[in-house]
């Protein structure tokens, strides 16, 4: 796909994600029932009409590119270009009426996102990104904002968002590294949102996750002028597996300062 190529879908996309994230408002802090898959993730049915609702609209739009959904995809096959989404991400966060979760839909082409999309259907933001072309914001009622990551500050709070489950040697071992440091825990990747549009610093997964979960947040990410790297720091790669497994990974957005020995120092 080419820019001027998305630039045309955008709309069409961005309509997409509104009517999802209509129908997640909707359900949202009531009582709904959940069951958990194989891997003790939760799953309701709003994360299933959300995945539906996504794919066919992404069918209409696209119709010659497949497409891997975090709740409906076939384990059995591989693609080198395809539509990958989280149509709820944070599904914890969403069953306990938390109001962190989003929409998550990335493009990906040999191995790696070309194209990402974030939406929060609580406040409207809307973000999206594509290869060499930067990184934008959208907000009800306004137009378009650029936006970038920013550099450590020794003025400023410097926000570290994490998962609301990180171990809190970690956080020590962050508090002794990371001066005028402020800790976020938050659930989804709304996070990413924040590290893009300069609102954070840093952000450490160290538990296992799937690559709907990054792969928006990756190219987001990476056109605001940062990096999501594992420990090695190496850019994650995407369809590595049948399972779409990632490992750690670590939401970077100055590049200039030292996160490898701070990364180091969090697996000694």
């Amino acid at each position: 796909m080419k820019h001027k190529k998305f630039l045309e879908l955008l709309p069409e996309l961005y309509d997409i994600c509104k009517i999802t994230g209509t129908l997640q408002v909707k359900h949202h802090k009531t009582d709904i029932l959940f069951k958990n898959k194989s891997n003790q993730t939760p799953v309701t049915e709003v994360d299933i009409q959300s995945s539906l609702i996504i794919i066919n609209g992404l069918k209409k739009i696209t119709p010659g590119i497949a497409i891997v959904s975090e709740e409906d995809y076939d384990d059995s096959l591989s693609y080198d270009y395809f539509w990958l989404i989280d149509p709820l991400d944070g599904t914890r966060n969403y069953i306990n009426k938390g109001d962190n979760f989003c929409i998550c839909i990335s493009l990906i082409a040999d191995e790696k996102p070309v194209l990402g999309i974030i939406y929060s259907p609580i406040s409207g933001d809307f973000y999206y990104s594509f290869k060499d072309h930067g990184s934008y914001l959208l907000k009800k009622d306004t137009e378009p904002l650029k936006i970038f990551t920013k550099k450590m500050s020794i003025t400023e709070p410097n926000k570290v968002f994490t998962s609301t489950s990180i171990r809190e040697s970690v956080l020590n071992t962050l508090s002794d590294s990371i001066e005028n440091y402020e800790f976020i825990k938050k659930s989804s990747a709304l996070k990413f949102g924040n590290i893009a549009s300069g609102d954070g610093c840093f952000y450490p997964r160290l538990g296992p996750t799937h690559e709907w979960d990054t792969a928006a947040g990756q190219i987001l990410v990476e056109e605001a002028g940062g990096i999501v790297v594992d420990k090695f720091m190496k850019p994650l790669r995407y369809n590595k597996n049948r399972t779409f497994i990632n490992e750690e990974f670590f939401v970077i957005a100055d590049q200039d300062y030292d996160w490898k020995s701070i990364i180091n120092t969090i697996f000694e």
